[in-house]
């Protein structure tokens, strides 16, 4: 059994550094382009939110720094959007691996996940000049950041999986994926605090994601509300139970259909 996880953690390693490899080596910016796009956005937002339709952060004080609070989210975002979209056609896309015999197919969406787990990783640290700019730091919360971020993964693991096998047998999957991105992304607090939703407030539950953000934000933003009283824990509670719906039906819907995947392929 140890030997079967050490094997299955070896291919998304591989998988991984190929998922880079190929997404990026026909670019001018290269990997640059994993920092360049959330940052595109957040000047849109800003200009957005800052000035034409700005947020009442006197009401929400807890979003302050504003730059600081987008980003926070959107670095997850990109994870969770180009993650969950690139991962959809992995098993359509591998299958000469699919028919190999005895090859875990969870390996192939996961690797994916992994490759821009990286991209996240690696551009977390950009926060550090704002801090320094605003003259904020994080709260002791920080620590937690490393659960935010496997909370997320594991959440985008199962879906992903989920994706795939759906996109093995019904093809516009994909497309739907794709149509779904936009909507997603206005159901998470990304550019506005959970909070701000009003009565709307309970659907966000609705949303995976929705309590990683909130983890998110009560790891890097230096005034966060409470999680009591600010409704931290109990959103984050359910994103963990979202996590663990998601990864039983993954696995089980994985488990009965390992017969015939390579029959649909």
């Amino acid at each position: 059994m140890a030997d079967s996880g050490t094997r299955r953690w070896e291919l998304i390693q591989l998988l991984a550094r190929k998922e880079w490899r190929i997404r990026y080596r026909s670019a001018k910016l290269g990997y640059a382009w994993a920092v360049v796009q959330p940052l595109m956005l957040m000047l849109v937002l800003l200009v957005v939110f800052g000035q034409v339709l700005p947020l009442d952060r006197g009401r929400f004080p807890h979003t302050n720094p504003y730059s600081l609070f987008l980003l926070s989210g959107l670095f997850p975002w990109h994870f969770a959007s180009v993650a969950f979209s690139s991962a959809t056609p992995s098993f359509p896309n591998s299958r000469k691996l699919i028919l190999l015999a005895g090859f875990p197919r969870e390996v192939l969406p996961l690797g994916v996940v992994a490759a821009h787990l990286v991209n996240l990783l690696l551009t977390l640290p950009l926060l550090i000049p704002l801090y320094l700019w605003h003259q904020v730091w994080p709260s002791g919360w920080l620590v937690l950041l490393p659960l935010a971020i496997a909370l997320q993964s594991v959440i985008l693991g199962a879906m992903s999986i989920l994706a795939a096998l759906s996109c093995v047998r019904f093809s516009d999957t994909f497309f739907l994926v794709q149509a779904l991105l936009l909507p997603w992304f206005y159901a998470s607090p990304i550019f506005y605090p959970r909070a701000a939703a009003g009565r709307f407030t309970p659907w966000l539950a609705l949303n995976p994601l929705t309590g990683v953000f909130e983890l998110y934000r009560k790891c890097l933003m230096p005034d966060w509300p409470g999680w009591l009283d600010g409704g931290v824990l109990g959103a984050v509670l359910i994103s963990f139970g979202w996590a663990l719906l998601l990864a039983g039906l993954a696995a089980m819907l994985l488990r009965r259909m390992e017969a015939t995947l390579a029959d649909w392929m």
